[in-house]
């Protein structure tokens, strides 16, 4: 009886290793045509890319519909082993090739009708296409054509949108587990979770684009002229939204046309201002002598809207021109990015500016001649020292506007790379529907809401000369999971400085651009987080809530060509759920550097450098 009992399991055991000898022979088979199918679509896509990136749209089109003929081809020989996805242990594989394909068609779609979008901009953006595209060549006649036709484009994009949306929702069934995490050397199974992770975020930017669409033209002054004011901040001299406030000039924009009307020294109007407040207990503590709260010092907030909530109404007290549309901000990586395409240019009575690397700094000339005629102390008092913000805009302005249309594509991608690092940011204190449309493309440096672990690193420069301009940094965090699910994370960050120092005595007459950084650090964390040490810093560790979140407070003291640490350790308010992903939200300080980042949790690593928020999961 046992004998029998034997010999029926090895034969059912034989009959199981049969069955799957056979589908695998079978898909091996079937898997060489589907091969060369996947291989000709990659190629396919591979080509269309390279259209978009050299700008033929001929090429890019040709490939698509190429693309979309592999694709079906590839659709219905897949069918023949669709069938077997409800075989256990291969059947999960092929269940996520079948979401893959399921995703592919919509998302090809998507990309077709996105081109077609482009089609009556694609002399302007700087695409070489067939004859009968538009073609102009006054640079306001562009900028007014795409601010009256962009509404044509709203239908376009709640398509495209709908068809993400369907990416997402396929992508989001693949099961990122299945797979292993490299293969030979490539990672596999992160790629799969961050593509998961970039279609949810892209189905969200979608959805905002059709209101900034509608809301472009007013802010470029189409129909009704505006009035914004812009603010210089020094990222040199790091601050919490970006950099000290030195200067501000006015800009008028009317249908496309930005025009500067005067500048001057924020100084300037903080002598209008006087000692109306009393200092707020940060700048007493680390800014020696300062008991009144200066204009120059308002952007104490690490979110950019609660700064300007302070500063706006402030301003308003004291300035020639009250009352704007919006304000605008700045710092001198877009000065230089402009000026990497431009060249070197002229500005009347101010000498000539470019983005070249000087030897006097180590930075560029730009930078440089700006800080030697605003901070090189003088025998006798120079007049507005800032000043030369708004001359030196209006010569870019006007140069930007008669670049010929080739370099135009080049200057929106300095405009939407510098919104993403956060170098330009805007706000609307009196447009509420401006406001959000900012907000959701992330161009006015909020403090953002999440759900689950949060990391925010912002620097305050206190009287360090201009040695942001030298100062690196590196960040590593590490995450620790107790088996309770308790999350334990130690943060270290390195601070250097590796220039010589300058000559900061203000008798000699030097130009201090490197002394010591005197850097107030504020490290935001989930509400709730409890301290467990902080290593590394001048003074007591503090903690304390803002903007919904428990930020932990230190002090550190950077001199030229040398280093620090900063050691964080804390526990996060919350519990981590077994099996479930681990999503952390990093947010970029504005002004900043693009910072190397490491974080580990577990056997898992992940290296980036930080350029703009990022949203990360393990």
């Amino acid at each position: 009886m046992v004998n029998f009992k034997f010999k029926k399991l090895k034969f059912v055991f034989l009959g199981i290793i049969g069955f799957y000898l056979i589908v695998i022979v079978y898909i091996l088979v079937i898997g060489l045509s589907l091969k060369a199918s996947a291989s000709s679509l990659a190629s396919s896509l591979k080509n269309a890319g390279n259209g978009l990136q050299t700008k033929n749209l001929d090429q890019t089109e040709t490939s698509l519909t190429t693309a979309q003929a592999d694709l079906q081809t590839l659709e219905s020989r897949f069918k023949f082993i669709s069938f077997l996805r409800f075989v256990p242990l291969i059947g999960g594989y092929l269940s996520d090739a079948k979401y893959g394909l399921e995703a592919a068609r919509p998302g090809l779609e998507a990309v077709n009708l996105m081109v077609e979008s482009i089609k009556p901009y694609a002399d302007i953006l700087g695409f070489s296409a067939k004859e009968g595209t538009l073609n102009i060549q006054s640079a306001e006649e562009k900028i007014i054509f795409i601010l009256q036709t962009l509404d044509k484009i709203s239908p376009q994009l709640e398509t495209i949108g709908q068809k993400i949306i369907s990416v997402e929702t396929s992508v989001a069934k693949i099961k990122p587990n299945h797979y292993p995490k490299t293969i030979k050397g490539k990672p596999i199974r992160q790629q799969l979770v961050n593509l998961q992770i970039g279609l949810a975020g892209s189905k969200e930017t979608l959805a905002n684009i059709k209101p900034l669409l509608a809301l472009l033209p007013k802010l470029l002054g189409e129909p009704d002229a505006q009035k914004y004011l812009l603010l210089f901040q020094n990222d040199a001299e790091l601050r919490s939204t970006g950099g000290f406030m030195t200067a501000y000039a006015i800009l008028d924009t009317f249908k496309g046309k930005i025009t500067p009307q005067f500048s001057l020294d924020m100084y300037e109007l903080d002598s209008r201002f006087g000692n109306r407040l009393p200092a707020p207990e940060p700048i007493k503590r680390f800014l020696p002598l300062v008991y009144n709260w200066h204009l120059r010092d308002m952007n104490l907030s690490p979110d950019f809207k609660a700064s300007m909530d302070i500063f706006y109404p402030n301003y308003k007290e004291v300035a020639p021109i009250k009352d704007v549309n919006g304000i605008i901000a700045i710092d001198t990586d877009l000065l230089v990015d402009l000026l990497n395409v431009l060249g070197e240019i002229g500005v009347a009575d101010w000498g000539n500016y470019s983005a070249k690397i000087v030897p006097e700094c180590n930075c560029p000339q730009v930078v440089y001649k700006m800080e030697d005629f605003a901070t090189r102390p003088t025998y006798y008092i120079k007049d507005n020292r800032k000043g030369m913000i708004g001359p030196l805009m209006h010569s870019i302005l006007l140069n930007v506007m008669n670049s010929p249309k080739k370099l135009w594509p080049k200057f929106m991608e300095i405009g939407l790379e510098n919104i993403k690092e956060k170098h330009l940011l805007f706000y609307f204190p009196d447009d509420p529907a401006m406001q959000q449309v900012a907000e959701a493309f992330n161009a006015s440096g909020r403090i953002k809401d999440y759900s689950g672990d949060y990391f925010h690193l912002n620097d305050t420069n206190f009287g360090g000369a201009k040695s942001n301009l030298y100062v690196e940094q590196t960040v590593d965090q590490k995450i620790e999971i107790s088996p309770d699910g308790k999350i334990t994370k130690t943060v270290t960050i390195e601070y250097k400085n590796p220039e010589p120092p300058d000559d900061c005595n203000l008798e000699s007459g030097g130009l201090c651009l490197n002394g010591i950084l005197r850097d107030w650090v504020r490290l935001y964390v989930p509400e709730g987080s409890q301290v467990v040490e902080v290593l590394g810093s001048d003074i007591d560790p503090k903690t304390d809530k803002d903007l919904g979140k428990t930020y932990i407070e230190a002090f550190i003291e950077v001199r030229p060509q040398s280093k620090t640490k900063l050691i964080f350790k804390y526990q996060l308010p919350f519990k981590h759920a077994s099996g479930q992903p681990y999503k952390m939200l990093i947010q970029k300080q504005p002004g900043t550097k693009n910072v190397p980042y490491v974080v580990t949790l577990g056997n898992n690593q992940q290296e980036f450098v930080l350029d703009a928020d990022k949203e990360i999961s393990f």
